[in-house]
């Protein structure tokens, strides 16, 4: 039977990734770090700089996961470059695009069972399976049943960071979660239909720190297919919409994020509750030092860097550390997982979204000290224009790198007509 779908990638653009560890702690810290993998969206990684690990493991998801053991004051570091590609998932047509096929990823029996199988952040419940059931109805096709599984999501289900729970089930009782929940509710529902999906760990291409999580599933003769609900959602909003799109590059499209990414995202790991090699020390009793940092993760209270998860990491984004002596003071993120920062490569490429930048922050300060100022100064209509010329630049700068939406011309013919009006009174 001939698909009826399949997925076309797009070159976007190569970005370079720095990551570091640095021990703070007055007492040695273990490190678990996940590689970067060539994936259909992720390509050509190019190591520029590795701190040698102690040892270095093949996980089940096709990924290194290199081991370290820290001293305080020591340190880790990781830079890589990677070509990114824009996925589309469209109809089928054996006429259309012939040089534009790509080679379809297949999965072995080990890798179906294991985006098949019931985690502590992925529980495949009756409750689960009998409610995915009643979602997809009389849908039989893989694609359509993930199609209503995403709906039902992004109608039923709203945003909120940072949650009180995490894992799936937590996501159902709560219905409101970060992206992580809703991948891990998504992921839920497509197992329990017997549909190999798996959540994706990584980050936004843009800065520091821009940790995100979604979706692939896996479909026969198409490969896999992405899903971010969470960026759905979110973008129901104008302002986080203007924010997606102006911060991360997101894509406005309606249901754009069901088969589709835009190629500016770095992918760290894949599914949550992965092995650990070598095994996390579970006879340690220092969780019981760390109370206070109690997280409700997969319906357990767990205390994260003290303890394994049944031998794996809840997660890798894109490290899991074990810690010898309580955190402290002021534990940061940097202390769970290290630090990163992603920018793009290319002398113009990176000219171009510090231009957007500027000229976006330019435009918006001269527009609001127009406004606050006008009613004691007359003559300011030059302070107007000029807001609204850095909000051109902003959006011709936008529109060349894809990152322009309607939103932006609204607010683009607002900003003229006032330009306009002001200066027809600063001429009288």
């Amino acid at each position: 039977m001939k698909p009826l779908y399949r997925i076309e990638y797009h070159f976007i653009k190569t970005y370079r990734v720095d990551y570091t560890y640095f021990n703070k702690q007055d007492s040695p810290v273990s490190l678990w770090l996940s590689l970067p993998a060539d994936s259909m969206t992720q390509r050509n990684i190019r190591i520029l700089q590795q701190t040698t690990p102690k040892e270095l493991n093949l996980l089940p998801t096709g990924n290194q996961l290199a081991y370290y053991e820290l001293l305080p004051g020591e340190n880790v570091a990781y830079s890589y470059l990677f070509d990114s590609y824009e996925t589309r998932l469209v109809p089928f047509d054996p006429n259309k695009n012939k040089d534009n096929k790509a080679e379809v990823p297949e999965l072995t029996e080990d890798e179906r069972q294991f985006y098949l199988r019931s985690t502590p952040l992925v529980p495949l419940t009756d409750e689960i399976r009998q409610e995915a059931v009643r979602i997809v109805g009389d849908s039989k096709e893989p694609i359509e049943q993930a199609r209503k599984l995403f709906f039902h999501l992004i109608q039923h289900y709203k945003y909120i960071y940072p949650p009180k729970e995490r894992g799936a089930s937590a996501m159902r009782r709560n219905q409101r979660g970060d992206c992580g929940e809703f991948s891990f509710l998504f992921a839920a529902y497509c197992r329990s239909l017997h549909i190999p999906c798996r959540t994706v760990f990584g980050s936004w291409a843009t800065g520091r720190l821009r940790a995100h999580a979604w979706n692939e599933f896996f479909v026969e003769g198409v490969g896999w297919v992405p899903v971010d609900a969470s960026v759905q959602v979110s973008m129901k909003s104008q302002w986080n919409k203007l924010a997606f799109v102006t911060g991360y590059g997101a894509r406005n499209a309606k249901h754009y994020y069901f088969g589709n990414l835009e190629g500016k995202r770095i992918v760290f790991s894949l599914d949550p509750n992965v092995p650990l090699f070598p095994p996390f020390p579970e006879g340690s009793q220092l969780a019981a030092t760390s109370q206070e940092q109690l997280l409700n993760i997969g319906e357990e209270m767990f205390a994260w860097g003290f303890q394994a998860q049944h031998g794996t990491a809840p997660y890798l984004q894109p490290a899991y550390t074990q810690f010898t002596s309580p955190v402290g003071p002021g534990p940061t993120t940097e202390d769970y997982l290290g630090s990163w920062h992603v920018k793009e490569t290319g002398l113009i490429q990176a000219l171009s979204l510090k231009l957007k930048y500027a000229a976006f922050i330019a435009s918006m300060l001269c527009w609001g000290t127009y406004y606050v100022l006008s009613w004691t100064f007359a003559k300011l209509e030059w302070l107007n224009l000029f807001s609204t010329l850095c909000y051109c630049l902003f959006l011709l700068v936008s529109i060349v790198r894809k990152e322009a939406y309607y939103v932006m011309y609204i607010l683009f013919g607002l900003m003229l007509l006032s330009a306009l009006r002001g200066l027809s009174l600063f001429v009288k």
